[in-house]
């Protein structure tokens, strides 16, 4: 068989009609297969990230929970403004009971934030050093929140076991809603 003029041209056609479609469809195909292979890929590794990232959001739900059940608790212990008084006379009969004397109570000026307020309360007690020891435990004791800022023991010349204490307490209580709203 031999080839002549009209055979090689017609392969040539061939051989162009094939180049011709890989370049014009085949290439054009193959790229758009590859952005979607990688578009694919992209949005899997996103999809891999949230899922990492969304672990903890149980967690953080259920942290999110508790923390309003400490809120809650300590909501429970700040007594209303009213009765602070109640709370003074606490702390005047623990002190009592634990064979202490008062010489002064003189209380400070009151701090008010948005959600409580915090009111200091300087005392002065003498006696022994175990009815003080005894009054900070029954102190402790107290269902309300209070705190120790500062304390200053000194020893009474000349009686053994016997002290004067100068004591700083902080009562925190719930703050009137009148009284807040007509100091803004």
């Amino acid at each position: 068989m031999r080839l002549g003029a009209r055979e090689i041209l017609f392969l040539m056609v061939i051989l162009g009609v094939l180049a011709s479609s890989y370049f014009l469809i085949f290439s054009k195909a193959n790229a758009k297969l590859q952005a979607t292979k990688d578009d694919t890929l992209a949005k899997q590794h996103a999809l891999a990230d949230l899922r990492t990232e969304t672990t903890g959001i149980v967690d953080l739900n259920r942290k999110i929970d508790d923390l309003q059940a400490a809120i809650k608790i300590f909501d429970s212990k700040l007594p209303a403004q009213r009765d602070v008084d109640t709370i003074l006379q606490q702390i005047s009969q623990i002190s009592q009971s634990a064979g202490l004397t008062t010489r002064t109570v003189k209380p400070a000026k009151s701090e008010t934030t948005a959600n409580y307020s915090e009111e200091p309360i300087e005392l002065t007690l003498s006696g022994d050093y175990k009815g003080f020891y005894q009054f900070m435990l029954d102190l402790e004791q107290l269902p309300r929140l209070t705190r120790v800022t500062q304390m200053r023991l000194t020893k009474i010349n000349g009686t053994e076991g016997q002290m004067t204490a100068d004591v700083t307490l902080s009562i925190y209580f719930a703050p009137d809603i009148q009284t807040s709203a007509s100091a803004e």
